[in-house]
């Protein structure tokens, strides 16, 4: 059968908003002004349209003329979005301290502080007057009796230094400054105790709401006394996943389980089945009795988006289902898909940075394939068993997901759970159990027995629950690691699973043979990039804060050398990521006092030759030669050693000076200091990112 899509005119439109918020991400300044001038122009010619005379042969260019219009209404939300753009807006002053008037919207505390996101209502200018101001801003503040008395919706008079956000500085890290911009968020500022002050308590409607969240929390860890039942229970039911030790949080990952404690479409479809379940027992005689049921059923489902957060996949969600329960009660049967597209084009309009949420991208690809590609699996193969049958409808649904979401989440994680079909055959018939009793704890928890008894029936199935997803996690071979997937080779991916369905619906062999023209490109790169790594020689001096390490790539070999007590998660936050992107099998750490040696190099207590270069790592003084006339490329301070750079002249010749962050920040400006007066190149990975050197 041929595709009609003027069955989806919401898809057609939602193309070019796509490509127009996407063109603005990556779009220059002046582009702003272009798309203002197109998009009069273009809204004038809309306006004009039906002058007597224009043909219906012709309208091919209304729907052009249209399709322009959202692509540069995409640039144009997107541009003014952002919240620099406000004429308001405060910027930065990282030189001075200044005053900030702003309500606490979101606590969260972190190993040593506590940090808080603010709104900023007014700050002060450049004469210390108050102006009234438009931003966000993170506060860190120290853990302290009065900081641990804050709650949402305080207003704080803040004295501080505005910091621009830092980006990533290691390679291929995560770039928390990218992920604070799609929040709209682009200033920090650390606080000390005695430079904040609470005036006021301003609770707005998602502030209560999470007020109401930190009771139900309350109400799990009184009924659930263990840590792994409740964190997950927390997860599961409010959204909230602070608790998460790493422990279950990597089990749950390893077994393709960990969507189920992300609230998205699953929980709000269970919220909107136990509610009209509910709604239909009563069958009131009210002749606006469809219409109260649709209010309540609406309410419901925004309620618990608000009480579990309003991430952008429960937004989805509850967009989704609230235009479904509408077209229900208007009697409509809505097309999915178009469906789908008018919720992503409201929210997108609303706020157009999330289209750059992970959260939001994997909502939206697993509905899709749930939709189009679990019914072609379920077809496959026909169970008369009732058991069978519906065991087997859940295992389509978690292929079909799996499916598209797997280019995106190979992009995004680098890695892919084999068992996940097993783990969905537990986790999602069991989550409808956990949030039915979750919510019926919350209803039932003041009357004494019974309150007890669902706690305890909770209790029970997040146990077994977690007791089976710890075994899938123990079956070998259960995770493959390391994947480098490009942004180049995820599209591309993305157009051989269109084609494939593009064939599926026309029939027409040329989607079959694009399908395969992107699969050899694919191939291509893939290839392209192995002859890249087999000749690839590199040196790497990472950024990990109060510690050492540096890497040596040889091909897909790796020698590592690290500071004492450099731990696995430091490793892994500073350069799995760069690892895994240079397809490289890296060693345990190496002491800085050991030795190594590889086809190209040698490394022995500091001294390292690669190639033709030299580095020197200077800990102590014991690692100075004895006289003078050592002659290397460069040198790496580490430890804050008690050295000038003028008496390091004097032993060794170098050109360049590497600080690295294993030193205290006022020791490192004291020797870029020295640096610049003597001429000397310097590289500070707190600031300038890591260093890197390839031959």
């Amino acid at each position: 059968c041929d595709m009609n899509w003027r069955e989806y005119p919401m898809a057609r439109l939602l193309l070019p908003l796509l490509l127009g918020i996407g063109t603005e991400a990556i779009g220059q300044e002046w582009l702003q002004w272009v798309a203002i001038i197109a998009f009069t122009l273009l809204m004038a010619l809309l306006a004009f349209w039906q002058k007597p005379g224009w043909r219906f042969s012709r309208r091919w260019w209304f729907g052009l003329v249209l399709n322009l219009c959202f692509f540069l209404f995409g640039i144009l939300r997107a541009h003014f979005h952002d919240e620099r753009r406000h004429p308001c807006y405060p910027g930065a002053s990282p030189d001075r301290k200044s005053i900030i008037l702003g309500r606490v919207s979101e606590l969260q505390p972190t190993a040593s502080k506590l940090r808080l996101s603010v709104a900023i209502q007014a700050a002060a200018d450049t004469t210390g007057m108050l102006q009234t101001a438009v931003g966000s801003i993170i506060v860190y503040v120290d853990v302290t009796a009065g900081s641990r008395q804050l709650h949402a919706g305080d207003v704080l008079l803040l004295n501080a230094k505005r910091l621009p956000v830092q980006g990533a500085l290691n390679p291929q890290a995560f770039d928390y400054r990218r992920y604070l911009h799609y929040q709209n968020v682009h200033l920090q500022a650390f606080v000390e105790e005695n430079d904040w002050k609470l005036l006021a308590h301003r609770p707005s409607l998602a502030t209560r709401a999470r007020e109401l969240r930190r009771f139900y929390l309350q109400v799990l860890k009184r009924h659930l006394p263990t840590n792994n039942e409740y964190a997950v229970a927390a997860a599961l039911i409010l959204g909230n996943k602070a608790d998460l030790s790493d422990e279950t949080r990597n089990a749950y990952a390893h077994t393709g389980a960990m969507h189920v404690l992300a609230v998205s479409g699953l929980h709000v479809g269970i919220i909107q089945l136990l509610v009209s379940f509910l709604l239909g027992l009563l069958r009131l005689p009210w002749r606006q009795w469809t219409l109260v049921r649709t209010l309540l059923l609406l309410a419901s489902i925004w309620a618990f988006a608000l009480l579990t957060g309003a991430s952008p996949s429960v937004l989805r969600a509850a967009t989704l289902f609230s235009f479904l329960s509408i077209g229900q009660a208007m009697k409509r049967r809505a097309n999915i898909y178009n469906t789908l597209a008018a919720s992503a084009c409201l929210l997108l309009c609303i706020d157009p940075y999330l289209l750059f949420n992970i959260g939001f991208q994997l909502s939206y690809l697993a509905v899709l394939g749930i939709v189009y590609f679990q019914p072609v699996f379920y077809r496959q193969w026909y169970i008369q068993n009732r058991a069978g049958d519906y065991l087997w409808k859940l295992l389509a649904v978690s292929l079909a997901a799996q499916l598209t979401t797997l280019p995106l989440s190979l992009y995004y994680f680098h890695q892919f759970p084999l068992y996940f079909w097993l783990s969905g055959l537990i986790v999602v018939p069991a989550a409808a159990l956990i949030l039915s009793a979750g919510l019926a704890l919350f209803a039932l928890h003041l009357v004494p027995v019974v309150g007890m008894a669902v706690g305890k029936l909770l209790y029970g199935i997040i146990w077994t629950v977690n007791a089976l997803v710890f075994l899938i996690q123990q079956i070998p071979g259960g995770l493959i690691e390391g994947f480098w997937v490009g942004k180049a080779a995820t599209c591309l991916l993305y157009l051989i699973l269109l084609g494939v369905v593009l064939a599926r619906e026309s029939r027409n062999f040329k989607w079959v043979l694009a399908a395969l023209g992107c699969l050899l490109i694919v191939a291509a790169l893939h290839a392209t990039r192995e002859v890249q790594v087999h000749h690839q020689q590199a040196l790497v001096v990472y950024h990990v804060p109060r510690a050492t390490a540096l890497t040596l790539f040889e091909g897909k070999q790796a020698g590592l050398a690290g500071s004492e007590g450099l731990s696995d998660k430091q490793l892994e936050y500073a350069c799995q990521n760069h690892q895994w992107y240079r397809r490289a099998r890296l060693p345990a750490s190496q002491p800085l006092s050991g030795k190594a040696h590889g086809h190209g190099w040698w490394y022995r207590r500091g001294a390292l030759q690669y190639g033709a270069h030299r580095l020197l790592v200077v800990q102590d003084e014991g690692h100075l030669p004895g006289g003078a006339g050592l002659r290397v490329d460069v040198v790496l301070l580490c430890n804050g050693v008690d050295i000038k750079l003028e008496q390091l002249l004097e032993k060794v010749d170098f050109r360049l000076v590497l600080i690295d962050g294993s030193n205290p920040p006022w020791t490192a400006r004291t020797w870029r200091e020295q640096a610049r007066s003597l001429g000397i190149e310097c590289h500070y990975t707190a600031e300038d990112g890591a260093w890197m050197q390839e031959w």
